[in-house]
């Protein structure tokens, strides 16, 4: 069983003062059904949950219904189960199938003696279409795959040692050499396998079969794929292409989408919908070019230039030749993985901030990641995947021009913590396994330490 930290998140929907139901949305396959189902399981004396793939009738049974009496009555004739008021949690799965269940919703809300969870895939492209959004009804999280730290826990790491690592990191400290080493090899092993759960629970199942994790990686890329032609319906063979040609966009030495990789004399115009398709169902990650990196960043927002990564490393991973599975767990020094880890690094920060930017300059050169925090403060991060992680002249750029106003910046790196300076700023050189640690940024105060060396957490 995988722990997750979107139980923490349900719980305190059901803690909420304000009586909503949730909505758990994400992309296929990333655990969205067995979180619901480990919730309730010791939560409620009645838990009734109707799946709109495995009941095909029961869409048109319960979207008939005259009232919410009526609505509660069909609900235990289709489920066989009683409903206890104050102690029922009524679960709507997949209802991508039926939209308009998210609107039913709203009755059994009013109805008042029981909790409300719907969940689904690719819900972000089918909830555009339904007639009443019930807005105020309605409290939205997204699932995503398993972040680094979530893995730690699959892999039995004790939580004392990551810990250490938080305290490593708020103080600036390197982290002891044989640890530091530890978890290099443990995030290696993330960066194969990935988060899906399916993938990281057959790895632990089998005595660690990476053959098996493929199979289901390379299954879930099918599913997402027969997704695509069984809900984008005419646009299905671009949207298919675009999600194709992922692995190979990312794979070029900018790492930039290009349209010409869809059909020579494409325009991001005419494929601007398709984007957003996949985007939009969660099985790609959009970082987007700014003009300037300097905040709010969404104000030079270019939309048309953008990196497109994968949802999940490791499926970007399983459609690249197997040998790049074997250089990244042997860490060969031969083969430059700066687009895998530069997805999962993408995969990683927008579990903390869903906005993920880029800059690239002519002039000064290009940044991997800009992160916002809520205070205003712009920090730009390069991703390295080679030794020389402290060679990095935009990153120098960016920091020597005073009009962009920033303080300090991050180096992701194999290598451990370290604090260099450049132009009179702190460069902090973070081993990338420290990424989850950057939630720590997100309400960020640099009022005391206006230098940035150590920024206060508040």
């Amino acid at each position: 069983m995988l722990r997750r930290k979107m139980l923490e998140r349900i719980k305190a929907w059901q803690r909420s003062s304000s009586h909503k139901a949730l909505l758990l949305t994400g992309a296929r396959q990333t655990g969205k059904t067995f979180i619901v189902r480990e919730f309730a399981r010791d939560r409620y004396e009645s838990f009734i949950e109707v799946n709109f793939i495995e009941n095909k009738d029961a869409a048109s049974f319960l979207g008939s219904a005259a009232d919410s009496r009526d609505l509660v009555t069909r609900i235990t004739f289709l489920t066989g189960q009683e409903i206890k008021p104050g102690s029922t949690c009524i679960f709507f799965d997949e209802v991508q199938k039926e939209p308009e269940v998210v609107t039913m919703s709203k009755f059994l809300l009013e109805d008042g003696r029981f909790d409300v969870i719907l969940s689904g895939s690719l819900l972000g492209v089918e909830l555009k279409g339904i007639r009443s959004f019930p807005v105020g009804y309605v409290h939205i999280e997204r699932m995503y795959p398993l972040d680094f730290e979530e893995f730690c826990w699959s892999q039995a790491v004790p939580d004392e040692m990551l810990d250490t690592l938080r305290a490593c990191y708020q103080g600036r400290q390197p982290i002891e050499k044989t640890l530091h080493e530890r978890f290099v090899r443990l995030f290696r092993r993330y960066v194969v396998l990935g988060g899906m759960p399916e993938a990281v629970q057959r790895y632990n199942d089998t005595s660690h079969d990476l053959n098996e994790v493929r199979a289901v990686t390379s299954d879930i890329i099918e599913q997402y794929r027969e997704d695509i032609v069984q809900y984008a319906r005419g646009r299905a063979p671009q949207i298919k292409m675009i999600f194709d040609n992922i692995p190979s966009e990312l794979a070029k030495v900018n790492k930039r989408f290009h349209m010409k990789s869809i059909k020579k004399g494409a325009t991001y115009d005419r494929y601007n919908d398709d984007f957003a398709w996949l985007i939009d169902a969660g099985v790609a990650l959009p970082t987007y070019a700014v003009e300037e990196p300097r905040f709010p960043l969404i104000r030079t927002k270019v939309k048309e230039r953008f990196k497109l990564y994968s949802s999940d490393v490791g499926l970007l991973i399983s459609q690249y030749p197997r040998k790049i599975t074997m250089d990244v767990i042997e860490g060969s020094s031969s083969v430059n993985f700066g687009s895998v880890y530069e997805n999962v690094i993408a995969q990683e920060l927008q579990a903390i901030y869903p906005h993920l930017y880029y800059y690239n300059s002519n002039r000064k050169g290009e940044i991997d990641f800009l992160f916002e925090t809520d205070s205003g403060t712009v920090i730009p991060i390069e991703v390295k995947s080679g030794k020389d992680y402290k060679l990095h002249t935009a990153l120098n750029n960016l920091l020597e021009t005073d009009e962009y106003g920033i303080e300090f910046a991050y180096v992701l790196s194999e290598g451990n913590l370290s604090i260099g300076e450049r132009k009179g700023k702190p460069v902090y050189y973070l081993p990338l396994y420290l990424t989850f640690c950057l939630s720590f940024e997100k309400s960020l105060d640099l009022t005391d330490d206006p230098r940035g060396q150590v920024p206060r957490v508040i």
